[in-house]
């Protein structure tokens, strides 16, 4: 897993401990769970979240967050209050996502239904729009262009220019290779230079996609039902390899190497939740690939692989 922008300047700790980051004004709790200044106490939703970004805007990081309430708020991660007016939402926003266009921030929203809808965060102004509703969204840079992959009930991901709206293709899978279901996720990486992008589909398949080629390499992982039912998708580089980390309806996270479709995690399962896993992340720590979940257990969990120790766990019980 490669991240210059964070592979210095984040420290974590097992779950015994709590560590403090020289020089990054950030201090982690994954012994205590504890919240960090405050800032997760924020409120403004009157619905469920249903997705998170980052990003920076004049120079201040911030979070993005879309509800079930049609509204979509950002955040000042220094002081945990919120910025502004809400950004419109047509719908239930299920996902949202950044990117830089000409060196400005700008968010992507997306909504199942209707649309989805490209603003630019320092000017609170929309950008572009794709009619069509989408289940999921992710960006990526392909041929020196920043594009939004979103996906949704068809059985293919659309690329679009989030600065003017225009259509960059449509992906579709090889269908004779049998079918390919809905799109529910999509995660994308660079590997040697070319961007790649792993969705998880609605009969839990699991699929790869060369971006700069329009096209679709292959089914990566077959369908699985029942307790063993994918839920959740992340995507990263790990020593030179693509992997996709999925998250199952039976609380298993397991790393799969998208080249040769094995289980990189099977001797070592990381079986971490106690219900569904449904949110995903991947970062690099102390040199070392890491994968954060949040599950229907009300935790969030953080683990490298190989697994070197148990579980951190961070408990999100609701305050009283």
């Amino acid at each position: 897993m490669t991240d210059p922008v964070h592979e210095d300047g984040i420290c974590g700790e097992p779950a015994t401990t709590g560590a403090a980051c020289a020089g990054t004004g950030w201090r982690v709790e994954w012994a205590t769970g504890d919240l960090i200044d405050g800032t997760a106490r924020a409120a403004g939703h009157a619905d469920r979240v249903r997705s998170v970004a980052t990003t920076v805007v004049d120079g201040s990081a911030v979070a993005v967050t879309g509800g079930e309430d049609e509204a979509v708020l950002v955040w000042d991660l220094a002081t945990g209050e919120r910025m502004g007016d809400a950004l419109p939402a047509r719908g239930s926003v299920w996902a949202v996502v950044t990117t830089v266009v000409d060196g400005r921030p700008v968010a992507v929203v997306a909504d199942p239904d209707t649309s989805a809808q490209s603003w630019d965060l320092t000017g609170r102004r929309p950008v572009a729009g794709l009619v069509g509703g989408a289940w999921a969204a992710a960006t990526a840079v392909v041929e020196g262009r920043p594009v939004v992959l979103t996906g949704g009930s068809a059985p293919w991901l659309q690329m679009w220019d989030p600065a003017t709206g225009e259509p960059l293709g449509d992906l579709v899978g090889d269908l004779s290779t049998g079918r390919v279901g809905a799109v529910v996720a999509v995660a994308t990486a660079v590997m040697d230079g070319h961007p790649k992008a792993v969705t998880l589909h609605d009969d839990s398949t699991v699929h790869v996609w060369d971006l700069a080629e329009r096209r679709h390499q292959g089914r990566v992982l077959p369908p699985a039902g029942g307790s063993g039912q994918r839920v959740s998708l992340s995507a990263a580089v790990v020593d030179g390899r693509l992997v996709a980390v999925t998250g199952g309806w039976d609380g298993r996270v397991q790393v799969w190497d998208v080249a040769t479709r094995t289980e990189v995690t099977r001797r070592a399962p990381l079986t971490a939740h106690t219900g569904p896993v449904w949110a995903l992340a991947t970062a690099v720590v102390g040199g070392r690939p890491l994968v954060v979940t949040g599950g229907e257990d009300r935790t969030v969990r953080v683990r490298t692989w190989p697994p070197t120790d148990t579980w951190a766990r961070i408990r999100c019980s609701p305050r009283r």
